[in-house]
């Protein structure tokens, strides 16, 4: 009986996404949450809470979809029951960044950064976040930035893009799943599973805005969100398409060993050169 209801209940979510009925799919996701939770599915469920969470924030306080506080305290009760995998990679890395300067922080919240150039790109095929395939040279700019002064003609240009990631990232345009980028012989990934759960988009915005306060206004001591560099992993993308377990997925090994890697590497302190040559070899990595 809960396989055939949760059938209906997916392919009545599928429906509201292609119809591009945020209300409905909010109200789907919080069922099909509800059922996993239920069930003792305990990764299912965080997925698809989570999903139902950053469509209530979306919307306005008088047509509220759902009880925000009620769901966010399954997810921390699931949570607690079992650890995300990309939770325990971003714990990790904040422990390990305790240990590095200013500098090097900023050097590993970029590399993660930069493999995300692909992606944006193959996105910004979408009017509507066509704007996503100016990262390349955004990457090369804060490369450079981290090494030698920056050049304050184009710190208008910087700001122009954090802002306009911003306002995308919090639009409801990052639920709408018929923008999708296709992928030989796997699912279709969607702008949804850039958020990773509620905070992927933020941790995005935060290493942004870090790097630019760094580079410009010559910030020390910023040791915020480190989280950013486990967003890499993508995890939602897997949780939901894939029934496995996460970890166990190629691509998903693939990002954990360079996350550790790049940690190895910004404690050697490398100059600009060894920096930037990793950074154009990441460029081209296709995260999913």
């Amino acid at each position: 009986m809960f396989k055939q209801d949760l059938e209906k209940l997916l392919v009545s979510l599928e429906q509201a996404q292609k119809e591009k009925n945020f209300k409905k799919a909010a109200k789907y996701y919080l069922k099909i949450g509800k059922a996993y939770r239920k069930q003792g599915k305990v990764l299912k469920a965080i997925y698809y809470l989570n999903r139902s969470l950053s469509l209530d924030e979306k919307f306005t306080k008088q047509d509220k979809v759902i009880n925000s506080l009620k769901v966010l305290s399954w997810v921390q009760e699931l949570e607690n029951k079992q650890e995300p995998y990309e939770k325990n990679i971003q714990r990790q890395v904040v422990d390990k960044s305790s240990g590095l300067n200013t500098l090097q922080k900023m050097q590993w919240r970029l590399l993660t950064m930069s493999r995300f150039c692909i992606l944006f790109e193959q996105l910004s095929a979408f009017y509507e976040i066509e704007g996503f395939g100016k990262l390349d040279n955004i990457i090369d700019y804060f490369a450079r930035g981290l090494y030698e002064k920056p050049d304050r003609d184009k710190e208008s240009e910087i700001d122009d893009y954090g802002e306009y990631i911003n306002e995308v990232f919090l639009s409801l345009v990052m639920n709408d799943y018929t923008k999708k980028v296709d992928i030989p012989g796997q699912e279709s990934f969607v702008l949804a599973d850039l958020e990773s759960g509620e905070l992927g988009t933020y941790y995005f915005i935060s290493a942004f805005d870090a790097l630019q306060t760094f580079i410009f206004d010559e910030l020390d001591g910023e040791d915020l969100d480190m989280e950013f560099v486990a967003c890499g992993i993508l995890a939602d993308y897997y949780y939901r398409t894939a029934d496995i377990d996460i970890k166990e997925e190629r691509k998903i090994q693939e990002e954990t060993k360079r996350i550790f890697s790049d940690y190895d590497f910004v404690k050697e302190e490398p100059d600009k050169e060894r920096f930037q040559e990793r950074i154009a070899k990441y460029k081209k990595v296709m995260l999913i």
